[in-house]
């Protein structure tokens, strides 16, 4: 678990979540949004500050000190080919991808999932005032759903395409309002894949998706 939550937070650095110098959340955020123990945080905390990536000091927050994560983020080299297309053909790749993905996750979603994206929304809604947390959990919500699809090739092109411009997201959730618009939109999400409905919960992907394609052209406009 440990291994996991190292490979999670280097490639929340990877795709631009998190910027050198950026304060990480605390073990408590950070556990409550991976669904871990803080203990599992702690330790994956641990191994990055021995790469050098993360900066620990007693009595301060850490930090992130190194964007360079090697092979720690084992997708860092496919989320920088992403970002050398446009965003008109991401957003339409989106579509796409995202729903052959969310058909087949409303069908084969186990329940215990359901109970996991119930959480994800709570820490979402905990975040409110913290785009950096918001988008950590905000990147768990989406990649659960992806996941439960059942083809590993289609939630791995959905995960990549969904990390697209992540560094100028953060100035899109930063502003009023727009984190309690996702959250609505991925309580809509959440309704559709919950009563086994495909068309619903496509529908509601699909809403979401033009949200995050027309406020991340407006920030660029």
């Amino acid at each position: 678990m440990k291994d996991f939550v190292v490979q999670k937070i280097a490639t929340f650095i990877a795709t631009g979540i998190l910027k050198v110098g950026d304060p990480l959340p605390s073990e408590r955020e950070l556990a409550s949004a991976l669904s871990v123990s803080r203990e599992t945080v702690r330790g994956a905390i641990l191994i990055l500050s021995t790469h050098g990536i993360l900066s620990v000091v007693q009595g301060t927050r850490t930090v992130v000190a190194s964007e360079d994560v090697g092979e720690l983020a084992v997708q860092a080299a496919r989320y920088r080919d992403i970002a050398a297309y446009s965003l008109d053909n991401v957003h339409e790749a989106r579509l796409l991808i995202e729903a052959q993905v969310v058909r087949a996750a409303a069908l084969k979603m186990e329940p215990s999932t359901f109970d996991y994206l119930r959480k994800s929304i709570a820490a979402q809604e905990a975040a409110c005032d913290d785009p950096v947390r918001f988008l950590i959990c905000d990147r768990e919500f989406h990649t659960v759903i992806y996941r439960s699809g059942g083809n590993a090739v289609l939630a791995d092109m959905a995960a990549d395409l969904y990390s697209y411009l992540l560094s100028h997201r953060r100035r899109v959730v930063s502003q009023p309002g727009s984190i309690a618009t996702s959250i609505a939109d991925h309580r809509m999400i959440l309704a559709g894949l919950e009563t086994r409905d495909p068309d619903a919960a496509c529908a509601a992907f699909a809403i979401h998706e033009t949200r995050i394609y027309t406020t991340t052209k407006l920030l660029f406009s």
